[in-house]
């Protein structure tokens, strides 16, 4: 064995192997006794979570000043006790006690609004409330949902109602056609109480599903940016959140035009309309990985973390910084429920990518590569 003993003739493997109770106890001088003591007491507090760092010092300042003329000797006992205990036990006594790991379990605050063409702004709330529209209409409000019924004819309709909905939200909508709309996270949609024009015209920002009510006498036509798409029956998903507006088709057939382009989509097709540019093309693509959000399930295909975290902190009200910008174009396939909490998904992409480190802090998911 090694000889670790030092002022006073300490020895202490001797007192590491007591401690650890591989040894049994044999004669011990003073200044191992007081070692050794001081290790048990203080291992014993800390295993009943008893023991502070703040209350250790006090009694050692004031076992100091009882003992001045043996200062030095009762340091160095002290400072041995302490490293025979963080080895012996596995842990580090003078660091500070370990805060409570944070989980993306937050639920969004935020509240969807109706802004109604008369100036009154509407919040929705857990009751539902029923609605009365200045241009003649009913609307039905209920937690996740708004229905309008069409009043008796009237006058064109100019006058626009606008509903917003807040980030880590979703929300879905009945137009007075029967047309039914499910509005992602942090989208606007712009439309009249009732469709009493030549045509059924609405404005998306954000990201919208439409399941379109035929009238074959009044088309429908949403506009997104600069791009408006024209439909007489038809299911078709827009995105607008970033510098690429998409059309995704699901059944039907849809008219994308943009400046002086046109194209027509079939199911499974995509409209991409670059804004920096200004071209439109077309591309075959698989609908439901860009539809998948509006039945509640969490859909990427070989999409990056850095996409994928983006939707992510839209849809939960989150926000993801790389701290190591290399993990941004790792590559990732989820298809899973959307859960309750944000944690849940962080949870099975951890289980993938067992080299990502997700730290939350409050309303902030820092990302790093795991030791």
């Amino acid at each position: 064995m090694t000889d670790h003993k030092s002022d006073n003739d300490i020895d202490w493997d001797k007192l590491l192997e007591l401690l650890d109770g591989k040894e049994a106890e044999a004669s011990l001088n003073e200044a191992e006794i007081a070692a050794l003591a001081a290790a048990r007491e203080m291992r014993a507090r800390m295993g009943a979570g008893k023991f502070s760092a703040a209350e250790g010092w006090q009694l050692f300042v004031q076992e100091r000043d009882k003992r001045k003329g043996r200062m030095m000797r009762l340091v160095k006992i002290t400072i041995a006790a302490l490293l025979i205990l963080a080895v012996g036990a596995g842990l580090w006594i003078m660091q500070p006690a370990h805060q409570p790991v944070e989980v993306a379990d937050e639920i969004p605050a935020g509240k969807v609004r109706l802004k109604l063409a008369d100036g009154r702004a509407i919040t929705i709330g857990k009751d539902t409330q029923v609605i009365k529209n200045n241009a003649g209409a009913q609307i039905q409000a209920a937690p996740a949902s708004l229905i309008y019924t069409a009043g008796g004819a009237g006058e064109k309709i100019t006058a626009m109602d606008t509903l917003e909905v807040p980030r880590g939200i979703r929300f879905s909508l009945k137009l007075a056609d029967g047309t039914l709309v499910w509005l992602n996270a942090a989208s606007r949609l712009i439309y009249p109480a009732t469709f009493n024009s030549t045509a059924r015209e609405v404005y998306i920002e954000g990201e919208a599903f439409f399941e379109v009510a035929s009238n074959a006498r009044q088309p429908f036509i949403v506009h997104a940016g600069k791009t408006a798409m024209k439909v007489l029956g038809t299911a078709f998903n827009v995105n607008t959140y970033g510098p690429l507006i998409t059309a995704t088709l699901s059944s039907g057939r849809l008219l994308v035009t943009a400046g002086q382009s046109q194209t027509i989509l079939l199911p499974d097709e995509q409209a991409l309309y670059n804004e920096q540019d200004a071209t439109l093309r077309k591309r075959t693509v698989e609908s439901r990985i860009f539809t998948a959000w509006k039945e509640g399930d969490l859909f990427f295909e070989d999409a990056t973390l850095l996409d994928i975290t983006t939707i992510l902190g839209r849809n939960y009200d989150y926000h993801f910084v790389f701290e190591d910008k290399n993990l941004e174009q790792l590559s990732f396939t989820l298809d899973m429920r959307r859960p309750d909490a944000l944690q849940d998904a962080l949870n099975l992409i951890s289980k993938s990518m067992p080299q990502l480190h997700f730290r939350v802090t409050g309303k902030t998911i820092y990302i790093t590569k795991r030791l």
